[in-house]
């Protein structure tokens, strides 16, 4: 698929497409921030590992329904980070949206915006978040795929040189800590994903 194709094909949507903007604690210009883009889940961990860090990292966050393939996305994030006065490290997590792509079509999305990070956030370092899991068999979503997903995004990490943050198997211990829709966590599920996203941040600023 050339670069023509990628930006003018038919925009796949979700039954309900939505975003979610967050600056954490917006008067801080001291603590350094960390985008985190992601989907639901993202919302819900982010307050959590800023908590976690005693606002010693603030992470503000794109959240949003949009697919890999879905163009507009790029914009999104971009129109984020124009507004951004500094960044230290962006983190990137796409598994739960996005089911009408197949894996070689998630892979290859993937990776253009693996190329679009680096392009938009250059000399900034990233990592890739790992999917988290969901119980129970809910409605639209697939936990063999999530695990597929998982595994894609840990082959490109590797290809490209990009840390790893392993929230799924985080997420593997807390099925009782799932909401009853099976795919989103209690408060208290949040506060341990958080912790765990912040603590591997940390270790992954630390060695940059």
């Amino acid at each position: 698929m050339n670069k023509s194709e990628f930006f003018n094909h038919k925009i796949v949507l979700e039954t309900y497409e939505w975003e979610n903007i967050w600056w954490e604690n917006t008067a801080d210009s001291v603590h350094p921030r960390v985008l985190y883009v992601g989907d639901s889940i993202s919302c819900g961990i982010r307050t959590k590992a800023t908590a976690a860090s005693n606002n010693e990292l603030l992470f503000d966050g794109v959240g949003t329904s949009k697919a890999l393939d879905n163009a507009f996305f790029y914009s999104t994030i971009h129109n984020f980070a124009l507004q951004q006065e500094s960044c230290a490290a962006v983190l990137f997590n796409n598994g739960l949206h996005g089911w009408h792509l197949d894996d070689g079509e998630y892979e290859f999305y993937y990776q253009k915006m693996i190329d679009f990070l680096k392009k938009e956030f250059c000399d900034i370092p990233s990592a890739l978040v790992l999917t988290t899991d969901v119980v129970n068999e809910p409605y639209g979503y697939d936990a063999k795929r999530i695990i597929s997903r998982n595994d894609i995004v840990c082959r490109l990490a590797e290809n490209n040189e990009m840390p790893v943050i392993d929230l799924y198997s985080v997420s593997r211990g807390l099925a009782d800590l799932h909401c009853d829709d099976g795919v989103h966590f209690t408060d208290e599920g949040y506060g341990k994903l958080g912790k765990a996203l912040f603590d591997e941040t940390k270790k992954f600023l630390c060695k940059k």
